[in-house]
């Protein structure tokens, strides 16, 4: 009797479709997608230079050393390859704007392209390679994501500092051109330094630079699997100290390769419209359908709001307000949603210094209750931001709107003119409008680029 072969391990079949990867095995609407998500990635990263933090973190990386490598974008500095996706991923993540896919709890763009990028100028690499390797590392980081990224987050694990490792080692992995075996070892090198508290949410700039360490770490293991350094190569699934068994209580492991290369789950990568975490969207959602139906409500006929939702939005965004600083602001429920009631909108306006104490919002958070729902528990993960917000006014009339999936999750997409648009805002506070329109038109054409390392020249002003 003939037995079976045994497959290879999974972390290993990951390792094969990364170094097997072609463009030409891509459809259409994969290379479509993953340039919009660049773009979008690059709006939020030229956003991101002009705060506080984001311009802390490129001095830093100035500080850490010159050198031939990768440049820092905005400021157009050249360091060493493994410095720079430490500045340009906390750039793309500063200010809670940018891609999400829901169901991996996962902002790929921040670490992907950061890490793609850092390993650009060590060789000739066209338009069509770096998107490749763009593309590898949003399907294998969001693969990762959705064996057991809600199951993370419940634990207290950020997963955009540590999930995120797998898909910045496998950009960095393809863009050196690696076959199956290096790149299983990039991934494990870069998986063992995944790192990320949610407590960061709170009172901190810290939650900002998990992505950029993320970006970092791939790029560490793709250059010391080149030089034959070597890592675990069962990171994901093994049964005792394994990515997934370690962070996780829960873990599909089938999803790592269900479809693989047929099927691409990063075409479910969403966009984000408000400058919060993604948890509120669904609220703020419900808020704007209940005032387009009631264009009079004044904020001061409000008694009260509660809104009901799921237990890891009640963890994630429902506890108690506090002013303690914008990152505070931005991950907490009751602020942006007595925000954007009381200013009539939310945007980058509604969440700086100044707006995140006002008295007039403080006031209004008091009367925000964020309940836990069993009923919006029992859909699942994938609805685990699921609302129904209800408005209570002085004169007992209430209000009443329930969504289950925000606008611009795949679920309820945005079109491409409202990306680009986005994109365009971010960039305009940086760049001319000369320059944001050769940028994008740049990323919209990247396939045709002979040369990929223009990133970091175009999103310079100088230049």
């Amino acid at each position: 009797m003939t037995q079976a072969k045994a497959s290879p391990p999974l972390t290993f079949q990951l390792a094969e479709f990364i170094s097997r990867l072609q463009v030409e095995s891509l459809p259409t609407e994969v290379i479509s997608h993953v340039k919009l998500c660049i773009l979008d990635t690059l709006g939020c990263a030229l956003y991101g230079s002009t705060l506080p933090w984001g311009k802390t973190i490129i001095q830093f990386t100035k500080d850490c050393g010159s050198g031939k490598g990768a440049l820092i974008w905005v400021d157009g500095a050249e360091v060493p390859s493994p410095n720079a996706p430490l500045a340009n991923g906390t750039l793309v993540h500063s200010f809670e704007l940018d891609d999400i896919h829901r169901d991996a709890v996962l902002h790929p763009g921040a670490v992907t392209l950061p890490a793609a990028d850092a390993l650009a100028r060590r060789r000739a690499v066209d338009g069509k390679h770096f998107l490749t390797a763009v593309v590898a590392g949003y399907e294998v980081g969001c693969r990762v994501g959705l064996t057991c990224g809600p199951s993370q987050l419940r634990r207290g694990f950020h997963p955009s500092g540590t999930t995120r490792t797998f898909a910045a080692a496998a950009a960095a992995a393809k863009m050196l051109r690696f076959e199956a075996k290096p790149t299983h070892h990039a991934l494990g090198i870069a998986g063992t330094q995944g790192a990320g508290l949610m407590a960061a949410q709170a009172g901190s700039m810290v939650k900002r630079m998990h992505p950029g360490r993320a970006a970092q770490s791939g790029v560490y293991g793709a250059l010391l699997a080149a030089q034959g350094f070597t890592g675990i190569e069962n990171i994901i699934e093994a049964e005792y100290g394994g990515f997934c068994s370690t962070l996780s209580d829960y873990r599909d492991l089938s999803l790592l390769t269900k479809g693989l290369g047929e099927e691409f789950v990063l075409l479910n990568v969403g966009f984000k419209l408000y400058p919060c975490c993604a948890n509120n969207h669904t609220s703020l959602d419900a808020l704007q359908k209940i005032r387009s139906a009631h264009p009079e409500l004044r904020p001061q006929e409000i008694d009260r709001i509660v809104v009901r939702t799921t237990r890891t939005s009640t963890l994630h965004v429902g506890w108690r307000y506090r002013p303690d600083s914008v990152t505070t602001a931005q991950m907490n429920l009751s602020y942006c949603l007595a925000a954007a009631l009381i200013d009539g909108q939310f945007s980058v306006d509604q969440v700086t210094e100044a707006a995140i104490a006002r008295s007039d919002i403080l006031q209004l958070t008091q009367r925000i209750q964020v309940v836990e729902d069993p009923k919006l528990n029992g859909l699942g993960d994938r609805y685990r931001y699921a609302v129904a917000l209800e408005l209570y006014l002085h004169d007992g009339i209430s209000l009443k709107e329930e969504v289950l999936q925000a606008r611009g999750s795949e679920a309820c997409p945005l079109s491409e003119s409202e990306i680009i648009s986005k994109y365009k805002l971010l960039a305009s506070k940086v760049l001319s409008p000369p320059k944001v329109q050769r940028l994008l038109e740049a990323v919209l054409r990247l396939e045709r680029q002979e040369d990929a390392s223009f990133l970091g020249a175009l999103t310079s002003p100088s230049n």
